[in-house]
């Protein structure tokens, strides 16, 4: 272990031993200075001459200083100086030149500073709007990543039925799937509702209940059509096409059949996994509970769902249940797009044990669960330091 400190005056990071000391993945020389005096001191982790890990953590361009969850970075910082050391950053697209132009939090002053980084050991991916992933400097930088060898992770935002279309060519998940299929035409999503009778509608690219709308066939084809806030009788399926296809005109929809899940209480409710990969494998950090409200279509609370408490005798019999499902899922998702250091499923219990498998998220929101908010910073800390190199001896 080594220390390097913060000049707050000439903003940027010093050494105060003699010998030379690194950091970054071209390995830069941080500059001596033999009196620290009042700056903040930050502590790194030794391999050889180099000082980290140095992470990266790429949010999206904003007017403010900060763009995403603010609590949830400085926890990473918090929880690398807590552990064995590092240091993490922000920066956006915009802020890539020779160097990185980032913030990071100062743990001695509470308060964000901007200064400049080399390219850093490891890139944690949190921009959070999915047309940034498909410009040309994204791509570009990702590129610069590849022939630099720097890990990068979470590659991309899902699309729901580019992940459907991966995941059922495995056999350990396809039997979890709903059958799932994209919008095209009236006639292909007339011959699927008539086939499962039950469909809930959703935009591929959309995540927390966004967009969500269900169709149930009724008797003589008569169709009752839902919407978050209401339900309706059509006159004609041609109706109900309308409607849908004035959505499928803006952005792409699937359709995936409504699957026979428990109620609690005559509500829907499924679990939220929180999943990292441990440098071996994938694991279950965590599961939520979230239930709809009566009568709902969605469970995720920004659509006025709830959050329940695992109990302690639940938690170990359903991770054990699940745990080779969240394994298949986490080699899939490596396999098809690149690594994933963590991801979130969405799953809900069938009946006589069975599971529904209905979404994976590459960026995860916050949990509601303190336990779990905290569970998550730390095994992503431990992440850090496996894709880095930068172990405890």
């Amino acid at each position: 272990m080594t220390v390097i400190w913060f000049d707050h005056k000439e903003k940027m990071f010093k050494r105060t031993t003699p010998s030379p000391l690194f950091w970054g993945k071209e390995a830069e020389l941080i500059p001596f200075s033999a009196k620290p005096g009042e700056e903040t001191p930050y502590r790194l982790m030794l391999k050889g001459a180099s000082a980290g890990p140095l992470i990266g953590i790429l949010i999206s361009k904003s007017k403010k200083a900060i763009s995403g969850d603010r609590d949830f970075f400085i926890a990473i910082q918090q929880a690398l100086q807590e552990k064995q050391g590092g240091l993490s950053f922000l920066f956006s697209l915009a802020d890539i030149s020779a160097h990185i132009t980032g913030v990071f939090w100062d743990v001695k002053q509470e308060k964000w500073h901007r200064a400049m980084f080399p390219l850093p050991d490891v890139v944690y991916n949190r921009i959070r709007k999915r047309e940034e992933e498909s410009g040309e400097d994204f791509h570009r930088f990702t590129t610069l990543l590849q022939k630099k060898k720097i890990p990068f992770f979470n590659p991309h935002f899902l699309n729901k039925y580019d992940v459907y279309e991966k995941l059922k060519q495995d056999p350990a998940i396809a039997s979890f799937l709903p059958e799932t299929a994209l919008i095209s035409d009236e006639d292909s999503l007339h011959a699927f509702l008539l086939t499962h009778k039950d469909v809930y509608i959703k935009p591929a690219a959309r995540s927390q209940g966004y967009g969500i709308r269900r169709i149930v066939e009724g008797p003589c084809e008569t169709w009752t059509f839902y919407t978050p806030q209401s339900a309706r009788l059509p006159a004609s399926f041609s109706d109900v096409w309308k409607e849908i296809a004035s959505l499928a005109e803006k952005e792409t929809y699937i359709v995936q059949e409504t699957v026979p899940t428990l109620l609690l209480d005559g509500r829907k409710y499924d679990y939220r996994v929180h999943v990292h990969y441990d440098g071996t494998g994938y694991r279950i950090t965590g599961i939520g509970v979230r239930v709809a409200r009566p009568g709902g279509m969605t469970t995720h609370t920004a659509k006025g769902g709830e959050t329940l408490v695992l109990s302690s005798r639940e938690k170990p019999e359903i991770e054990k249940k699940l745990a080779p499902l969240i394994s298949a899922c986490g080699n899939a998702l490596a396999e098809s797009y690149g690594f994933f250091g963590e991801f979130t499923a969405d799953i809900a219990p069938g009946n006589e044990g069975s599971f529904y498998l209905f979404e994976l998220n590459a960026k995860p929101m916050s949990f509601d669960e303190p336990e779990i908010e905290a569970a998550k910073t730390r095994k992503l800390a431990d992440l850090f330091y496996a894709v880095t190199g930068f172990l405890a001896k």
